[in-house]
């Protein structure tokens, strides 16, 4: 977008990417089946037709120094992305089989596009519970599901939101309510208001997730505000595979 713009008013302009291609979490993030990645390929064959230079493969700090950057241009933008995922720090978070989500779609993405011939995890045959909501762990139950996974839950600490427009979000705030993507009807059971305790191990990798409920306070409009952790109803989630 800013490489785009900055064209378009007449700059000459550079994009450096570590990955393979360019196109950053719509390529590699995001599955084949949520967007189709010859569009992608039509927008930066159309950017590079009028003039921006995609320089790939190329990782700043390594392969290129910052005092280059400086040496032999004008301006310089950071556009890094959401590479830094936030890890779980509960016990047997090590265990063999937890993975972070963006690692877990890539690796499909990069099979799909033929830059990796085998799946760096695969979850066919297996039951995968998928940690966190939003679009990323419905991305993953729908890449889990076409993996063949022999069962796919999600969890999540909020409370399940309302089915219509809550009003602690009125117009033109956004909304908090039910979203129910097309990957969560194809084979995906969502739980709410449960924390994670600790990861279980089983034959040296993960076996399941110790959860417990949680119970929420609420403003008088609906908006969840704090929860305290019901440990005395804690239960256990089969897990051969934990997606962050």
């Amino acid at each position: 977008y800013a490489a785009e713009n900055l064209n378009r008013k007449g700059y000459t302009v550079t994009v450096f990417e570590a990955n393979h291609r360019p196109g950053g979490l719509l390529r590699y993030g995001i599955p084949d089946f949520k967007l189709e990645k010859h569009i992608i390929d039509r927008r930066i064959d159309l950017m590079e037709r009028s003039g921006v230079s995609f320089v790939c493969d190329t990782v700043v700090g390594k392969d290129i120094s910052a005092s280059y950057l400086k040496r032999h241009y004008d301006h310089l933008i950071l556009a890094i992305g959401t590479a830094q995922a936030r890890d779980l720090a509960v016990p047997g978070r090590d265990l063999q089989g937890i993975y972070f989500a963006l690692d877990y779609l890539q690796g499909q993405n990069k099979v799909n596009c033929g830059e990796l011939s085998k799946l760096p995890i695969d979850a066919h045959g297996k039951d995968v519970l998928i940690i966190g909501g939003g679009d990323t762990g419905s991305d993953c139950a729908g890449t889990a599901v076409r993996q063949g996974a022999k069962s796919v839950t999600q969890i999540e600490i909020m409370p399940q939101p309302p089915e219509q427009r809550s009003l602690s979000t009125p117009w033109p705030q956004w909304p908090y309510i039910l979203r129910t993507s097309s990957s969560h009807k194809e084979g995906c059971q969502r739980l709410w208001s449960l924390s994670t305790l600790r990861f279980i191990e089983k034959n040296g990798a993960v076996g399941g997730v110790e959860v417990c409920p949680v119970n929420w306070s609420c403003s008088k409009e609906g908006k969840p505000l704090r929860f305290e952790q019901d440990l005395h109803n804690s239960k256990i989630i089969k897990a051969d595979i934990g997606l962050l």
